[in-house]
């Protein structure tokens, strides 16, 4: 090497050295950020997933799917038939139940009418045979009893009556004999006057007769007649309240006659409701999103057929950490962004979980809430099983002392940061109250302007001097 490359070297090297030297001695650089007065605010942001009010739509019965009428995708109504099982045994079943009824009810209607009939019969023959005993029973007792003098007084004027037709009747019959000798009258009127006499002097002896029966008395074999009479009569009576014992059996035949035909009615019932159960219909309104089985599988109770969502009522189920739980409340305002989404949408907090629950089963130490947001608009932009974020800003607290957190330290319990103060570092005490991690509130140790280290100056003892360097964005 050249006598002059020598010398170029060691002249580099003596810069160099005179560099580091001069470097050595300048005071060391920290980084800054002033305190300053204002909102603590804390931003949640947790994520979530679109959710919708949705059911399973199932067979109660078990039977093949002979149609399906609606399909992923179909919007349905509430009632809408989504399909139908085979119901032809079902419906043979139907048809010959409903036969059993009508014949029950028919019976029940034939013994009804029957009873009907039975009773006013019956009560036709206990009150005939009543009345026929009460005569029969007042005629024995007249004739055993005798006549009464007003009787047989009734039975002399009689006879007198009697008697002085008869003489009438005669003098007007020979009256006209003398007429019709002198030809003054016709035959015919010869003939009626005779007739009349007839029937007089039969009248005169039946009220004799009339009058000897009552003056002598009832005899013995009228008296035996007529108690004969009374106690046939009495018989009869009997036999009819007996024969009403019949009605007793229709009534009992009428009950269980009805009681078939209500088992008749409660059988067809059944079968209706089975029937029924064969067709598949929607509970909700809403949107077909799977349609699980086809024509001619067998459909099993409970099994699902389709699944019904309705869009109309979305939600969006967020998980919130433990954490961060005072941040969220119910009515809150939040924004819900997507990929999907040009923009945030709005929403409100309704639902706040009641537990924590573990975010799954690797991580079971940590724990979410799940918190229910309402979109208030915007709904027709998501779809059930999207993934969204869910963010809000919360204010901790109003126009308080905020500080770096990076510049507060805790040490054996107490909280410091590192003041600089005419380019010299000064180690100070500081009380902080609430933090949102980026910056931290403190109610006592520092005034509003403070400059404090965020960076460089962990190792500086109090008094060294410093180059301040101000933290970006910090424009005090």
């Amino acid at each position: 090497m050249s006598r002059y490359w020598r010398f170029a070297l060691l002249a580099a090297a003596v810069v160099v050295a005179a560099v580091a030297v001069w470097r050595a001695t300048l005071p060391p650089q920290v980084t800054v950020a002033a305190v300053r007065r204002g909102d603590l605010v804390e931003a949640l942001s947790a994520s979530g997933v679109v959710e919708a009010a949705q059911t399973d739509v199932a067979s109660k019965a078990l039977g093949r799917i002979a149609a399906l009428l609606a399909d992923e995708g179909d919007a349905v109504s509430r009632g809408q038939t989504l399909a139908r099982l085979d119901a032809t045994e079902l419906q043979a079943q139907l048809a010959e139940r409903e036969a059993a009824r009508r014949a029950a009810e028919a019976e029940a209607a034939r013994i009804e009418a029957g009873l009907v009939q039975e009773r006013a019969a019956s009560r036709a023959r206990i009150d005939g045979g009543r009345a026929a005993e009460a005569a029969a029973l007042a005629r024995l007792e007249e004739l055993r009893a005798g006549s009464r003098p007003q009787e047989i007084e009734r039975a002399r004027q009689a006879v007198a009556a009697a008697r002085a037709e008869e003489r009438n009747a005669a003098a007007d019959y020979d009256r006209a004999q003398r007429l019709l000798a002198e030809g003054a009258i016709a035959r015919a009127d010869a003939d009626a006057a005779l007739a009349r006499l007839d029937a007089s002097r039969a009248a005169l002896r039946a009220a004799e007769e009339d009058l000897a029966l009552v003056e002598a008395g009832a005899r013995a074999e009228q008296i035996a007649a007529a108690e004969a009479e009374w106690q046939a009569a009495k018989a009869e009576s009997a036999a009819a309240r007996a024969a009403a014992g019949q009605i007793t059996v229709l009534e009992r035949s009428l009950q269980a006659a009805r009681a078939a035909a209500e088992q008749a009615q409660a059988a067809v019932a059944g079968a209706r409701s089975l029937l029924a159960e064969t067709e598949i219909t929607a509970p909700i309104s809403g949107w077909v999103g799977r349609r699980y089985l086809d024509v001619g599988d067998v459909a099993a109770p409970g099994a699902p057929l389709f699944l019904i969502t309705d869009n109309d009522r979305l939600w969006v189920t967020a998980e919130v950490d433990e954490e961060d739980l005072a941040l969220v409340r119910r009515g809150q305002s939040v924004e819900v962004t997507a990929e999907a989404l040009a923009e945030p949408l709005p929403g409100k907090v309704t639902e706040v979980g009641p537990v924590a629950v573990s975010r799954g089963l690797e991580q079971v130490r940590a724990k979410i809430i799940r918190c229910k947001v309402v979109l208030e608009r915007g709904r027709e932009l998501l779809k059930p099983g999207m993934e969204v974020d869910v963010s809000a800003r919360t204010t901790l607290a109003k126009r308080v002392l905020l500080a770096p957190s990076d510049a507060v330290v805790e040490s054996e319990g107490k909280a410091f940061v590192r003041l600089v103060a005419q380019d010299t570092i000064r180690r100070r005490q500081v009380t902080p109250g609430r933090s949102n991690y980026q910056e931290t509130e403190i109610t006592a140790g520092l005034s509003e302007g403070d400059l404090v280290v965020v960076a460089g100056g962990a190792d500086l003892d109090d008094g060294r001097r410093v180059t301040v360097r101000r933290e970006q964005g910090d424009g005090g």
